[in-house]
């Protein structure tokens, strides 16, 4: 069967960049352009009333015979498959056909247009294989990872987010981040957010930080989040991976209190072995002064000396052992260490030093009590030795969410720079907080004072 095309069209098809075959109802080649010679390497006499097949591999057979019966009916068609080059080489193409008819509308002709794809397959296969690679380390990996959009709305989680918070996914998805933070930071969520997208100022974006997470049993436990933001069709993505520090902190406990029962030991060792030693030498050392007065002989002065700088030893050597000694803490035991450092701070400064405290607070783990107030007794050194303060305010206030302690002074501080000295001092004492699950942060109030502020969750898993 022959085809009717005007010269106009034959021309218009010649030069068209997509291949274009025009077969008769049974699938023999009526025309051929000359695009389909670039893709297949046949020539229009090699290829012209041959069957399209020859164009084609074996596993091309059915949907071929598919094409042609849809092509019949008049149905569109639309597909992607393997064609076969001359040199045998296979080739990726899109397909489309349709049924071409006379004026009263018989059918005539399937005419055939096809373009090459394979860099588009190409492509595809290697989007395929990143996206297989992405969610292998999606579904392997331990850390939980979130996206989110602009308005903090969860749109995807891993499964380490379900084992880690106790949500199914479901559950997440569609639902505000704040739902997986404890307070205070599901309260300053939104501002930050709307902060960070008026201004850029970057809080957590690209530098990470150690935080809180809140699972949804109501337990508050410490994670350490990095946060990415990604641009997709001008929209913004972020995504946060999150480590569970529980095990860390687990350890890091145990570590800090073998530390604490070695100065304990060397504490009593002090107290109880050089300092008994030191109180004999110096009775010791007194009586022979004593006599040598008695007795008028000489060397009675240079004893007495001997005799005083043992006692000075001595209460150097005690008062070393207290500090090595654990803060003794039975309910409101660390309220009475805070009050003692305080009288002691005015006595040897003359710094005036208050504790204000609630009523309620009561804390029966030595280990917290410790760290609370070594975390205080750092605060108070630092404000007398390198804030040149004339007065301090430790404030301890309990609620339904948290432990709050301030520790106030009215020092020169570090202004601006507050971030960049953050020597070893105010490093242990953030990670004392950690070690509790809490925060710890060091700033400059309005009113001009050098503040400390750490909160610890009341129901952080470790201390439960």
């Amino acid at each position: 069967m022959s085809i009717f095309f005007t010269d106009q069209t034959i021309h218009i098809l010649e030069n068209i960049l997509h291949g274009v075959i025009v077969t008769d109802l049974r699938g023999h080649i009526l025309f051929w352009n000359s695009a389909n010679e670039e893709i297949f390497g046949f020539t229009k006499e090699e290829v012209l009333n041959r069957p399209i097949n020859v164009l084609f591999d074996n596993k091309s057979e059915l949907p071929l015979r598919e094409l042609f019966r849809k092509c019949s009916q008049s149905e569109p068609v639309y597909g992607h498959w393997h064609g076969v080059h001359k040199s045998g080489s296979r080739v990726w193409l899109e397909i489309r056909a349709k049924l071409l008819k006379d004026q009263e509308k018989t059918p005539l002709n399937c005419i055939i247009t096809l373009g090459e794809i394979d860099k588009l397959k190409e492509a595809e296969s290697r989007l395929n294989q990143s996206q297989a690679i992405a969610e292998a380390i999606l579904s392997t990996s331990s850390d939980a990872i979130i996206t989110a959009n602009s308005k903090g709305t969860i749109l995807s989680v891993n499964k380490s987010v379900s084992r880690m918070f106790g949500y199914k996914n479901d559950e997440l998805i569609g639902e505000n981040l704040k739902i997986l933070m404890p307070f205070p930071y599901n309260d300053n969520h939104d501002k930050y957010m709307n902060n960070y997208l008026e201004t850029g100022e970057k809080k957590v974006i690209g530098i990470g930080r150690e935080t809180q997470g809140l699972r949804k049993d109501g337990s508050v436990f410490p994670i350490e989040l990095a946060v990415s933001e990604i641009m997709c069709e001008k929209s913004r993505i972020f995504a946060g991976i999150i480590r569970d520090l529980s095990s860390r902190r687990e350890l890091e406990r145990q570590l800090i209190e073998i530390g604490n029962e070695e100065r304990r030991r060397i504490g009593r060792d002090l107290h109880d072995g050089l300092g008994q030693m030191l109180t004999g030498i110096r009775m010791l050392s007194e009586s022979l002064a004593r006599k040598l007065n008695a007795n008028a002989l000489p060397g009675a002065d240079e004893v007495d000396e001997i005799a005083g700088m043992i006692k000075e030893a001595d209460e150097m050597a005690r008062s070393i052992a207290r500090d090595m000694v654990q803060v003794e803490i039975e309910k409101k035991g660390l309220i009475l260490a805070i009050k003692d450092l305080c009288k002691k701070t005015k006595r040897m400064t003359g710094i005036t030093c208050n504790l204000v405290a609630d009523d309620n607070i009561e804390i029966e783990n030595h280990t917290m009590a410790l760290h609370l107030y070594r975390i205080v007794q750092e605060a108070v050194n630092n404000g007398v030795k390198h804030g040149r303060a004339k007065h301090i305010e430790i404030r301890l206030s309990k609620n339904k969410h948290h432990l709050a302690l301030l520790v106030d002074d009215d020092g020169v501080g570090f202004g601006d720079k507050i971030k960049k000295h953050e020597g070893k001092g105010i490093q242990i004492m953030k990670h004392r907080a950690g070690i509790m699950g809490g925060i710890l942060e060091l700033k400059r109030t309005e009113d001009d004072l050098t503040r400390l502020r750490c909160l610890i969750p009341n129901n952080v898993e470790y201390f439960v």
